[in-house]
């Protein structure tokens, strides 16, 4: 299988908001009410909203197409577009999902490398996410990346406040103060 990585674009929309709604509910849905997920997604992945996101200067997003089919994503931030205030020297990680038949098969590797790139050449030197408490796997390919735990944050998805985990790792070669 030939896993390419490409930036997403304004065309992409429909297909990005297509596998946003798949993978957060195939990640989401199984330990959570259907009205929450309901909820969360009509919030957070219509059109408008991803529209918006997608044409930030501050946010990138990238599709992982296995054999030339989308089989997975990633949203990167920067600046006043990350979800906690970081600073200016740091990048945020808030997407990977992989589609359900394309997992285990490195693509969430090659994203979270993809992910190093981006802040490498925007000259950040943190990386940060948050994982929700109950994604082992999730936490997994993160520490195999050098990221540690950090601190914590509540998400909430619809009416349920839920734990994530913060987790960050410095870029090796760039100042903090770039």
């Amino acid at each position: 299988m030939t896993i390419v990585i490409r930036k997403c674009t304004l065309a992409d929309l429909s297909e990005l908001q297509q596998i946003s709604r798949e993978t957060f509910a195939d990640t989401f849905g199984p330990e959570n009410s259907p009205a929450n997920v309901n909820q969360y997604l009509d919030e957070s992945y219509n059109l408008d909203r991803l529209k918006q996101e997608l044409t930030d200067p501050d946010s990138d997003f990238f599709f992982a197409l296995a054999d030339g089919q989308v089989a997975g994503y990633l949203k990167v931030n920067v600046g006043n577009a990350q979800t906690e205030a970081m600073g200016n020297h740091a990048l945020e990680v808030q997407r990977i999902y992989i589609k359900p038949a394309f997992k285990r098969q490195g693509i969430g590797s090659k994203l979270m490398a993809q992910a190093l790139a981006v802040a490498k050449d925007k000259h950040r030197s943190t990386v940060w996410l948050g994982v929700w408490e109950y994604n082992l796997v999730a936490q997994q390919l993160y520490q195999k990346f050098g990221f540690k735990q950090t601190g914590d944050h509540v998400f909430t998805l619809g009416e349920s406040r839920q734990r994530d985990l913060i987790m960050s790792r410095t870029i090796e070669g760039e100042s903090r103060h770039s």
